[in-house]
């Protein structure tokens, strides 16, 4: 399920990561979605890939998929990747279809985004396990936390989305 959420980028992923930690705990609720979020997002690439910038434009709108220009700039792609995937909340699955159309490697690609994806899936487990041991406060301390993460998470990209596009208008 959560490979498929992946490809269907519009299904929220910490539903089915929540759900997998009341299922399986959060130990094996993690390993399970790293796992399948990975499968999914190779999918993503691949099909990317084969069916190029048209099928990602037909998903997304081209400002959308032309907003983070860092992508293009091999040097801080991998940086970039690695530290929107570690913040929870962020849109992990569009970006994979925006990563797609560059040409990073697909093993290095799942060596930042696994790792990376591990404090999200964590505390969506986590969360899925409390709720599921009938914890409800400790699984709301989570979400909180969470929750407050993602908001400096959120002012971060922000403030590197408008250095770039300050730079972007520079070189014009």
């Amino acid at each position: 399920v959560c490979a498929i959420q992946v490809v269907f980028a519009f299904i929220p992923g910490e539903m089915i990561e929540i759900a997998a930690g009341v299922l399986f705990g959060p130990w094996w609720g993690t390993l399970f979605c790293l796992i399948a979020e990975t499968l999914g997002s190779v999918i993503v690439i691949l099909l990317v890939r084969k069916f190029g910038r048209g099928f990602v434009e037909s998903l997304y709108p081209r400002e959308k998929i032309d907003a983070p220009p860092i992508l293009n700039d091999s040097k801080k792609r991998n940086a970039f990747i690695f530290l929107l995937f570690a913040i929870p909340g962020t849109p992990k699955d569009f970006l994979t279809y925006i990563v797609g159309l560059t040409k990073i490697s697909i093993p290095t690609y799942i060596l930042l985004t696994f790792f990376a994806r591990i404090p999200s899936v964590i505390t969506s487990t986590f969360a899925g396990s409390s709720i599921g041991d009938g914890k409800l406060m400790q699984a709301v301390i989570i979400f909180v936390g969470t929750a407050i993460i993602s908001g400096i998470g959120y002012l971060i990209y922000h403030s590197i989305q408008k250095k770039n596009d300050k730079k972007g208008q520079e070189n014009k």
